[in-house]
């Protein structure tokens, strides 16, 4: 499913006539500054943040003081109050992964309608709500990744997952648009759960994604292959169990 961005399906024109409602406001940051710690909620969400331009990234820091990368955030994607973390478990922030520029908005102002009830307005609102859930669901399922307990439960959790990703991706191929019914088991039936498959990303990408060591995670591998549980040629893998 593609990402929604919070100004999907609304004009240049239609934009320009209706953000000033949101009292925005314009800041730069240099590579390396910290933008916002998130705290405690208090009360509602006073404010979302936009990047305009550059390239933000949200951090949490463990209970042994080691940093990670938990998001990264470019031109379009928003972060803030209102996307709700486990504040209980680490201690999130966002910083400058290169100089950008924030546009920070009125949080209340978005999410109640303007006296005309534009239909601009409603689609910012519809496209606001729909990436919460998204950003919802994907962080909860990082969340849980990296919350196990050793590096190779986050690795068997994360296979796990792209795997059935991939087959996913296969099964959507093979979906027969003439046929409006389609029976997913016989189609699964042509794929062998024990077959190599591609994860999205680097290895040096994949420790940084659950939150370990590369030197440490690349030891485990071996391991997980001596062991017989995996296999693996460089970002393709084979779960054995």
């Amino acid at each position: 499913m593609a990402k929604t961005q919070i100004l999907d399906n609304i004009s240049e024109e239609s934009l320009a006539s209706i953000f000033p409602c949101f009292n925005p406001i314009y800041r730069n940051y240099k590579r390396g500054e910290l933008i916002m710690i998130y705290q405690s909620p208090q009360s509602d969400p006073k404010q979302i943040a936009i990047v305009k331009s550059g390239q933000a990234r949200l951090e949490f820091i463990n209970e042994y003081g080691d940093f990670y990368v938990l998001e990264r955030y470019k031109s379009g994607d928003l972060f803030g109050e209102p996307f709700s973390l486990p504040l209980s478990d680490f201690e999130y922030m966002v910083t400058a992964e290169e100089d950008c520029k924030v546009v920070y908005l009125d949080y209340k102002h978005i999410i109640t309608p303007c006296e005309k009830l534009c239909e601009h307005h409603s689609r910012l609102i519809s496209n606001l709500f729909v990436m919460s859930a998204q950003r919802a669901q994907e962080l909860s399922f990082h969340l849980s990744i990296v919350k196990q307990g050793s590096i190779r439960n986050k690795l068997l959790a994360y296979l796990q997952y792209a795997r059935m990703a991939e087959r996913g991706a296969r099964d959507k191929k093979l979906h027969n648009p003439n046929k409006e019914i389609y029976n997913l088991k016989s189609a699964r039936k042509d794929i062998p759960t024990n077959e190599f498959f591609e994860i999205p990303m680097s290895l040096a990408e994949l420790a940084e994604y659950i939150a370990v060591d590369r030197s440490a995670m690349m030891r485990e591998i071996k391991t997980m292959k001596n062991d017989g549980i995996i296999d693996s040629r460089r970002r393709e893998f084979k779960l054995l169990i």
